[in-house]
Formats: structure tokens, C-alpha cells, sequence
């Protein structure tokens, strides 16, 4: 069912591909497993695509901003934005954004056994001062760690806390430092 929605939306995106973007598109592709649906005019699209019973997959996006909700009986999102997320109360207790760091992009998802994610953002920051960050935050919550590398300058953190866990990466760039926190647990 996947690989099928994921076709007939790949499909959609093609026909919208050449429209008029001052005109507005509405394109509905069905077949006996499901329906895509896509809406755009050139400033914002959606395109939805689901069976009705197994799983149902809503893209949207308008400008820099680009959001997927997936269900399949949990629940997926992806939320990727190049002038700033927003993940405001969608992060655990025992983790947080690093102070005046740009959120671009962050995926969480979860099912009734634990919930978990990836947070990516940029600072002006040195790689060691983020990771310096994590590991505060890890001990304060009472993790352990399991992991503090440094590849070439590229560094690695990783600590648990029983089902609960917590990896960051930090890297140098030309405009700071781009790190990526990915997090586990209930």
C-alpha cells in the first residue's frame, strides 16, 4: 500500500509539474487500493493519498515551509522548514533545543511502546560547546553515557536512561555548527 500511494503521489507531482503556476490544479488519481488528491496555484500544494483503512499520507508545502503527516496506525510527522521550525512541546522532558539554535528541520513518530525522533538545527556555537550542552542535560536526567567520539572533528554523543536515549552529532560549517539530536523512549 505504501509504494503505491508513494506512486500515485509521485505521479500527481508530475501532472501539476506543468501547470500554470498564476492558475489553480486540482488532479485526482484513483485506482481500486486507494486515491491521491493534489490542489496547488503556484504559491501552495497539499496532496493527500491514502487507502481509507490502512494508512492515509498528507504533504503540504508554501514557500520554505514543507510538512508530511503519515498514519498507518501510529502517528509520523516530518517537519522541515528553512526559516525555522517550531518544536514547542514536541520534544521529551529530558530534552531541549540548544539556546538560540535554528531548528531546520525535525521528525518524530510513536506508537504506544515509546516515541521518537530527529531535531536538526544550526548555531553559531562551537561543536564542542553543543555537545557540552547534551551531556548536561543527559546527566541532569540521570543518563548515562554509552559514547563521546571525535571523528576529524566531527563529534559524537550518545547516552540511555533504562528505554530512554539520546545521540547528538556535531559538526563544524561555514556558518557554525550543524548538529543533529536524535532521541528515543517513552
Amino acid at each position: 500500500m505504501r509504494a503505491r500511494v508513494f506512486l500515485l503521489l509521485l505521479a500527481g507531482t508530475v501532472v501539476l509539474a506543468g501547470c500554470d503556476q498564476n492558475k489553480s490544479a486540482d488532479v485526482v488519481i484513483k485506482d481500486k487500493d486507494g486515491s491521491v488528491s493534489i490542489s496547488a496555484n503556484g504559491q501552495h500544494f497539499t496532496m493527500r493519498g491514502g487507502d481509507g483503512k490502512q494508512g492515509n499520507v498528507t504533504i503540504s508545502g508554501n514557500g520554505e515551509h514543507f510538512t508530511m503527516h503519515a498514519t498507518d496506525g501510529g502517528k509520523a510527522v516530518v517537519d522541515i522548514d528553512a526559516t525555522g521550525v517550531n518544536v514547542g512541546g514536541k520534544l521529551p522532558a529530558f530534552l531541549g533545543v540548544y539556546p538560540g539554535a535554528k531548528v531546520t528541520s525535525s521528525v518524530s513518530g510513536g506508537d504506544s511502546s515509546g516515541r521518537g525522533g530527529t531535531v536538526v538545527f544550526e548555531t553559531r556555537s562551537a561543536p564542542a560547546d553543543v555537545i557540552g550542552f547534551y551531556k548536561q542535560k543527559a546527566a541532569a536526567a540521570g543518563f548515562q553515557q554509552t559514547l563521546d567520539a571525535n571523528d576529524a572533528g566531527t563529534l559524537l554523543y550518545s547516552a540511555s536512561s533504562g528505554a530512554k536515549a539520546i545521540q547528538v552529532l556535531a559538526s563544524k560549517d561555514s556558518e557554525g555548527t550543524h548538529a543533529q539530536v536524535t532521541w528515543s523512549g517513552k
